[in-house]
């Protein structure tokens, strides 16, 4: 999973501070460690200066004496011969762990070093410090004196505890405060992107004016806001341009239908001429539709406000019956369920959505199919269902439907001339009003478009005469 630019920083920011502590913890435990190794190596010399300045004195290696002189001693010895071999040690004392091989007793002998070195006794760690002993001129073997360093690796436990309490509280912080200053960086971007997300193609003239933000915001929102200046005025030139075109398309069009539906009440017209008049009076039907469909389209890019009044959706399915019944004379067009039911909306918008379904659904119907347009009511909402009979849609292309300009990938096959533009109208339209569409399909048995739309109470005496004899007209 990708993380955020937030958390990104959060967590460089929490990393880097950890890597310097850790840093710094590991400098000074080695510095300490050392100062304290180094205090103790001087104290074991001078040990070694006092006690090899006793044993000078004496004059001799007795064991008698220097068992007498070891025990007076508060410190860990071992006193030996040249070769190596104890002459004398403290009490309890097992010399062999501050065994010295042939090398270090040379280097003791011959160079008259000190070789300093931590070695285990039992289960303590001890220091000792080797040098060899005069007697006169004559080096007459070698003295080891140690003490515990147990001090010393308890001072670096503590130390260790200490940073990794302490550590952990450390990095707990740093997080939160990785977190609050990534945050503060990237707030202003935060806002630019939250802006840009409710910025829809309907409505481009909102600014982010990033005034006063740092540099780097600043100039990405300039870019941002003139890259939507761009869009407002390239969306404002199609918008006003299918605006325009439409309107100038339905007055000839219009006119086209009107003279075919002349010519066609002609009784003298013989059945081919009245077959192709036909076929020409559908063919403008369906380019009237989609002029319709494409002014309609850019009112809701233009916001436009729906002029809602009373309409008798019982009335305007039988109108919108009438009109489509002869788009497809291989296929039946009925009416099923129609209850008496009136709406609050606008009468044009809604039988463009109810023509735009029933035009579908004739079209993907195979030849003797069957499209049946119902109006149901309930309590709160009214249901107007176009069925068909077609092919049904493919799962995967439900989701896209009312997308614009889709279409799905063999429908130029099935249903050839449609812009895919259709639907997503429709839903507009029932968006619009307050409801939805719903779909539902299966392949190879047709498919069910609901128009959902709330119910709202209107008298009867809201609706105007006009309309009412013009739908059932």
């Amino acid at each position: 999973m990708s993380l955020s630019i937030r958390w990104r920083l959060t967590l460089w920011i929490a990393v880097a501070l950890i890597l310097t502590l850790t840093a710094i913890f590991l400098s000074l435990r080695f510095a300490l460690g050392r100062i304290l190794t180094d205090d103790l190596d001087e104290e074991l010399s001078q040990d070694l200066g006092q006690l090899s300045a006793h044993i000078a004195i004496g004059g001799s290696l007795d064991e008698d004496a220097l068992a007498s002189m070891i025990e007076t001693a508060g410190f860990l010895t071992v006193i030996r011969d040249t070769d190596g071999n104890v002459l004398a040690a403290s009490p309890g004392l097992d010399p062999g762990p501050l065994d010295l091989n042939g090398d270090e007793r040379r280097d003791i002998v011959e160079g008259s070093e000190t070789v300093a070195r931590t070695v285990e006794v039992g289960d303590e760690d001890v220091r000792v410090r080797s040098a060899r002993l005069l007697l006169g001129r004559d080096v007459a073997g070698i003295v080891q004196v140690g003490e515990s360093a147990e001090a010393i690796g308890q001072v670096m436990g503590a130390l260790t505890v200490i940073f990794i309490t302490e550590g952990v509280g450390v990095a707990v912080l740093a997080l939160m405060a990785g977190y609050w200053l990534s945050r503060s960086a990237l707030k202003p971007v935060e806002g630019i992107t939250i802006l840009a997300a409710e910025i829809e193609a309907s409505d481009l003239t909102r600014r982010i004016a990033a005034a006063g933000k740092p540099t780097e915001v600043q100039r990405l929102a300039d870019t941002f806001d003139a890259m939507l200046a761009r869009l407002d005025a390239a969306f404002r030139q199609q918008r006003d341009f299918v605006m325009d075109v439409s309107h100038e398309l339905r007055t000839p069009l219009t006119a086209l239908r009107g003279n075919l539906d002349v010519l066609l009440m002609d009784e003298r017209l013989d059945g081919e001429t009245r077959t192709q008049l036909d076929r020409m009076s559908a063919e403008v039907g369906r380019l009237i539709r989609l002029t319709s469909n494409l002014l309609y389209m850019a009112h809701a890019d233009a916001g436009r406000e729906l002029d809602r009044r009373p309409v008798e959706l019982d009335a305007l399915c039988l109108e919108v019956l009438r009109h489509s019944k002869d788009l497809r004379p291989d296929a039946t067009l009925r009416l099923g369920h129609q209850a008496q039911v009136a709406v609050l909306g606008d009468r044009d918008l809604l039988k463009q959505v109810i023509l735009n379904l029933v035009d579908n659904g004739l079209k993907y119907s195979a030849p003797g199919g069957q499209v049946t347009l119902s109006l149901y009511q309930d309590e709160t909402d009214v249901r107007v269902v176009v069925e068909d009979s077609g092919p049904g849609i493919p799962h995967d292309q439900l989701g896209r439907i009312f997308e614009r300009y889709h279409r799905g990938p063999d429908s130029h096959v099935r249903a050839p001339g449609g812009a895919g533009i259709g639907l997503a109208i429709s839903r507009w339209i029932a968006r619009a009003h307050g409801g939805d569409i719903l779909v539902r399909s299966e392949t190879g048995r047709g498919s069910a478009f609901t128009v959902v739309l709330p119910l709202e109470p209107v008298r009867a005496d809201d609706i105007r005469p006009e309309e009412r004899r013009d739908s059932l007209a």
